[in-house]
């Protein structure tokens, strides 16, 4: 039986106050290709839950640590997810979450291990016992910035580093097709609109105007749970651009 999937992604509201990438922006010179899979931590299913933001939230983690120590620490997708909607007080529901709710927790609490609180579908809305709070001091960021134009995605990912971000899921995503080949297109104009989803941008190919985006949909979907997709569907369909660095 298909899974039916959730879509968690809530946009941000805007905030005059976010730190931009153009501040940090390198003067690089942008190469045809870049793929970053080599430094990102195993693809994993979220399930019918809509922790989408937390598990593109903890993917990019796991590549910092990767990038950095050449070893990641495998954090809890769980926690995040419960944390986001602490600030929304939607602990009891799986309300979906903003990047930006996903970013200011993992800021203010931090991560703890996966091991310490795995993904447990079905303890969504428990609150993480102290240990784990305790452990996820450890696992804070400091640094993020938010993306506000295909120059600076390209520019983000040719300097070394992924961005996340959500987009509009319309029917033909869910298409066997996509799920085989992991190529996304356009939206046909009678397509219905499904929900919001939140991936990790990992890389791109200046020749195909394609970028390459990690998924969270486990390894049996897509290119090993990888997808392109248009460069003209992040500027046009997508939104809430941030990278992450500790």
């Amino acid at each position: 039986m298909k899974l039916k999937r959730t879509y968690g992604w809530v946009p941000d509201i805007p905030d005059g106050r976010d730190y931009l990438y153009r501040a940090i922006k390198p003067v690089i010179r942008l190469t045809k290709k870049v793929d970053l899979r080599s430094l990102c931590s195993a693809v994993e299913d979220q399930g019918n839950l809509g922790s989408c933001t937390a598990q593109a939230l903890a993917g990019n983690l796991e590549f910092i640590d990767n990038k950095i120590d050449s070893i990641y620490t495998d954090v809890s997708r769980l926690f995040i997810y419960y944390n986001e909607r602490v600030l929304i007080d939607t602990v009891d529901y799986d309300s979906g979450a903003s990047l930006r709710d996903g970013i200011k927790s993992l800021k203010n609490s931090g991560v703890c291990e996966e091991a310490l609180w795995p993904y447990t579908i079905e303890k969504f809305d428990e609150k993480p016992p102290a240990k784990c709070y305790k452990d996820a001091q450890e696992h804070r960021i400091e640094a993020y910035y938010r993306i506000e134009s295909l120059s600076e995605m390209l520019a983000c990912l040719t300097d070394g580093y992924p961005f996340v971000f959500g987009f509009t899921v319309y029917e033909s995503f869910e298409t066997g097709q996509v799920a085989k080949t992991g190529k996304a297109n356009m939206p046909k104009k009678d397509e219905s609109a499904l929900g919001g989803h939140a991936v990790m941008a990992v890389g791109y190919n200046q020749s195909e105007k394609r970028f390459l985006v990690r998924n969270s949909w486990g390894t049996g979907w897509g290119m090993g749970g990888y997808f392109t997709m248009p460069f003209k569907y992040l500027e046009t369909l997508a939104e809430d651009f941030w990278t992450v660095r500790k």
